[in-house]
């Protein structure tokens, strides 16, 4: 006998680089911008604790470095997440784009409380410190909630 369980409530996010707020950021000087600030969509009403996953990335970037991709300005549960660079903004998709291959290092899930997001900054630099200096990055987010 086969059971369907309970209805999933989730969210699906496509963030764009050339559809945001750039900025410098942390980058070294000449490589491009590191920060990206989406305001242009309806608030996202987070009403349960859920995880955000993301489900796809696209760029146009051919080269050997490490990508990390970090996510500021919204709540996660700090306790169940761990970040080895000691720097508070989580670590959300590390990845290599080659022009062969697209590696993804891991596969992380961020654990969000209730929360009302308006906002959300994307922080992308390789292991050199290097922004991505005019290329176009594409990030598919999906939020769902806890099963209890």
């Amino acid at each position: 006998m086969s059971y369907i369980g309970a209805k999933k409530v989730f969210k699906k996010i496509i963030l764009n680089t050339q559809d945001s707020i750039k900025n410098v950021g942390k980058a070294n000087t000449g490589t491009g911008n590191s920060e990206f600030t989406f305001t242009n969509f309806n608030t996202i009403t987070i009403k349960e604790n859920s995880y955000l996953k993301i489900d796809a990335v696209s760029a146009d970037i051919i080269t050997d470095a490490v990508w990390t991709f970090k996510l500021d300005n919204i709540s996660f549960n700090q306790n169940s997440y761990y970040n080895s660079d000691n720097d508070g903004t989580p670590t959300i998709l590390t990845r290599s784009f080659n022009g062969k291959s697209s590696l993804m290092l891991d596969n992380v899930s961020l654990e969000l409380p209730p929360q009302d997001i308006s906002e959300f900054k994307l922080i992308i630099l390789d292991e050199n410190t290097n922004g991505i200096n005019g290329a176009k990055i594409s990030l598919e987010i999906c939020i769902e909630e806890i099963e209890v």
